[in-house]
């Protein structure tokens, strides 16, 4: 049974995201996502729903955001707090201790230019419920970055790393996976059914990359920061490409109202 409060470990993921395949993640993510941001000049509103400790949160406020990161757990919320000061970017960090599922009690309709929403998803028994309240929060014309599990890359790597060879066989109908950070039940995603939800939410995709494309298949050392932003840049590039986004571990899928994307494609 899925229940997001067993992945309040805050220390625990903290530490996680400063790993090779935490940062990559974080980092890929957020390149994936800086191409469709809009103008910080225009002092766009970002909601980080279920940011946890706030990097994405810190990052786009150093890009002169105006942030509201909302997470269910306090613990989460005071690391984040504290990274935002040390970064010296808490006056553009609103914190709110609150559930993902309060978005249509907390704020009004249309209220974010850009919703965040990266691996929270999985934790939730109705993922379709809260990106259709996402769709209330934002704008008309404003953007949402998912960051999901794939199950196709999920399937790959027990395939390759288990030695279990009926897991893998078992990961491509299941409906949640043990995580490797908590050891508890955490939901898969397939992109068509990812796509649907959004479209019952009137929202379309604009684009889908994948994130960590090969990296959790190597055995790979922490690297120097030259070798760091090459591995970034070829998993960047493969991310991009639909045959390889296909095994990634993670799927990013950029969004945004469907009325919005129709009036660009006529545009054009």
């Amino acid at each position: 049974m899925l229940d997001a409060t067993q992945f309040q470990d805050a220390e625990k993921y903290s530490e996680y995201l400063k790993t090779l395949s935490g940062r990559l993640r974080s980092d890929l993510a957020l390149e994936n996502l800086e191409v469709f941001l809009p103008n910080p000049g225009r002092q766009p509103r970002v909601l980080d729903l279920g940011g946890g400790t706030g990097l994405m949160s810190v990052r786009l406020a150093q890009k002169e955001f105006q942030v509201v990161l909302l997470d269910n757990s306090e613990e989460m919320l005071g690391i984040a707090r504290k990274e935002a000061e040390a970064s010296g970017v808490a006056e553009r960090i609103s914190f709110r201790h609150a559930d993902a599922c309060q978005l249509q009690k907390l704020f009004e309709p249309e209220s974010f230019d850009v919703v965040v929403c990266h691996n929270l998803l999985e934790f939730l028994a109705d993922p379709g419920g809260i990106i259709r309240s996402i769709s209330y929060a934002l704008k008309k014309d404003g953007i949402l970055s998912l960051l999901l599990r794939n199950r196709g890359g999920e399937v790959l790597k027990t395939a390759i790393k288990s030695p279990d060879v009926e897991l893998a066989k078992n990961h491509l109908s299941a409906q949640t996976v043990a995580d490797s950070l908590y050891g508890k039940p955490v939901r898969l995603f397939d992109p068509a059914d990812v796509m649907q939800m959004l479209s019952k939410a009137n929202l379309d995709a604009i684009t889908e990359r994948g994130v960590r494309v090969f990296s959790d298949y190597r055995e790979l050392a922490d690297p120097d920061p030259e070798t760091y932003l090459r591995l970034l840049e070829t998993e960047f590039i493969l991310g991009s490409q639909p045959q390889f986004a296909a095994i990634a571990r993670y799927i990013q899928i950029i969004a945004q109202h469907s009325t919005t994307l129709q009036a660009s494609e006529r545009r054009t």
